[in-house]
């Protein structure tokens, strides 16, 4: 994973948005890809500028704190005090290789229609890929 240099946030309405910035010395042509993190309640899901979405993230709540597993590589942290950390928490994690290989190998839930992903808290985050 890339060291992060820089993190740029603002809050917005229900969410926030940060830019995660890699070491320097990389090509500056790089793609800079655009997700948003969404928290119904149980897991974190990723949706990508074209309206698909996955599952990102299984999270647990207990005494108050946040706690989750990466779906793919079985990464784990806790200790949250809130649901916007733990959303911040997951996407200092993120690289956009990882996020891509979640969109390929995992089904696309965008039409499943069964959680109200504007029920919680969410995170627009941009990534910038190699």
């Amino acid at each position: 994973m890339a060291a992060i240099v820089g993190i740029h946030a603002y809050q917005a309405a229900r969410g926030k948005e940060i830019a995660i910035a890699h070491a320097p010395g990389h090509d500056q042509l790089q793609k800079v890809r655009c997700y948003t993190l969404f928290f119904p309640g149980g897991r974190v899901y990723a949706g990508d500028t074209e309206g698909h979405l996955v599952a990102l993230a299984l999270v647990t709540h207990r005494n108050g704190r946040y706690g989750y597993t990466l779906e793919g590589n079985g990464f784990t942290a806790g200790g949250l005090d809130s649901a916007h950390a733990l959303l911040e928490s997951i996407a200092g994690r993120l690289t956009a290789e990882y996020v891509e290989t979640q969109f390929q190998h995992s089904p696309d839930l965008a039409r499943a229609d069964v959680f109200d992903l504007t029920a919680g808290p969410h995170l627009n985050i941009r990534l910038q890929s190699a």
